[in-house]
């Protein structure tokens, strides 16, 4: 038997008005009031009635989420998260993946929009490219950015500190004694672009140079982390350290370098972003820096339905951001190499020295 709002109410002891304001976000509604309706919501798996409340209210109850891949268990993490909050308000989502394609963005988008009550967008975009966003915004879309933001765009946003991300990654392989730390970095979205500057920082805090030809254009996939490890070892003057811009990149560096023989955590210390499911079970437990996925999430549900209901919300967006914090495990754990350790520089084409 499906549950109602009255189940709601008798197990809270409160009245089914209270439950019905607290599922639909109502202003005079206190959080601690809204979180308890809602647990008990999802406990019981209450169900609305999707189509009777669209017409009571001009809405459609559905929220578009738009992530870059939803092959990636984070994406999927984080999409469970806004979930956890969006069904026990009465919304359902809507899923749409650009697969890392910034062409195919903004038509999911704008697709989505005509279907849903708004959007959790984590755009592949260029930061700085907003013009297709701020029209959206401009002509009253709701808009909620998660991992992903976008510069000066007036939208709520969850994400987290990725220059710090970059910085956690490269200090900890200095403080582990490398000097020549090389990055994978990743395409021209704000993670990307942001862990790239946290990387640069890093290296001139400890006064390390910055050098371009260890900083090698990846991408964010799997397969580009495996395709750009291949070539910068089949070409040698490979750096004993390596910070990959997330661990899909990392995870796929790591196929390489084990295809070529290379023992990861030995010879090549590996760092990755975003402490994936599964890279504490990989023959090579990666090493990464994390953040909590679930808390990104619900943050970005929270923040839209605030949005949807509440006109005001769009006047002062807020920024989330979430602190990120190491995790270490084994692939991070290659000793400095000195200068005489040949058989590491003959393998990869450099000089002794340099090692």
């Amino acid at each position: 038997m499906a549950v109602t709002l009255a189940d709601i109410a008798r197990e809270l002891g409160v009245s089914k008005m209270t439950v019905s304001r607290a599922i639909n976000n109502h202003p005079l509604i206190n959080p601690q009031t809204r979180e308890r309706v809602l647990e008990v919501a999802r406990r019981l798996n209450y169900q609305p009635n999707q189509h009777a409340r669209a017409l009571a209210t001009n809405r459609s109850y559905l929220i578009g989420v738009v992530v870059p891949d939803l092959m990636n268990l984070y994406f999927a993490e984080v999409t469970r998260a806004i979930e956890s909050v969006t069904r026990p308000a009465g919304f359902q989502l809507l899923i749409s993946s650009t697969e890392e394609d910034a062409t195919r963005e903004l038509d999911q988008v704008e697709a989505l929009l005509h279907r849903t009550d708004g959007l959790i967008i984590s755009s592949v975009l260029n930061p700085t490219d907003t013009r297709g966003y701020r029209k959206l915004i401009k002509d009253g879309a709701k808009i909620v950015l998660v991992d992903r933001t976008m510069k000066d765009l007036r939208s709520p946003s969850v994400a987290t500190d990725n220059v710090r991300v970059g910085k956690l990654a490269t200090e900890h392989l200095i403080n582990l004694g490398h000097r020549r730390i090389g990055h994978l970095c990743g395409d021209a979205s704000s993670v990307s672009v942001e862990r790239l500057e946290g990387y640069r920082q890093a290296l001139a805090k400890r006064k390390l140079r910055y050098v371009q030809a260890q900083v090698r254009p990846c991408g964010l996939l799997e397969s580009e982390g495996y395709a750009a490890m291949r070539s910068w070892l089949a070409e040698g003057n490979v750096p004993n350290a390596i910070f990959a811009v997330n661990d899909p990149a990392a995870i796929g560096a790591m196929q390489a370098m084990e295809e070529a023989g290379v023992r990861v955590g030995d010879e090549i210390a590996l760092v990755g972003a975003g402490n994936i499911h599964y890279g504490d079970m990989l023959r090579t437990p990666l090493t990464t820096v994390s953040w909590s996925r679930n808390e990104m999430g619900q943050h970005a549900a929270r923040l839209l339905i605030e949005l949807i209901n509440n006109e005001s919300a769009r006047s002062k967006p807020q920024a989330i951001v979430l602190p990120p914090e190491l995790v270490i495990r084994n692939s991070c754990g290659a000793r400095p190499f000195a200068p005489a350790d040949v058989s590491y520089a003959a393998r990869f084409g450099m000089p002794a020295a340099t090692v």
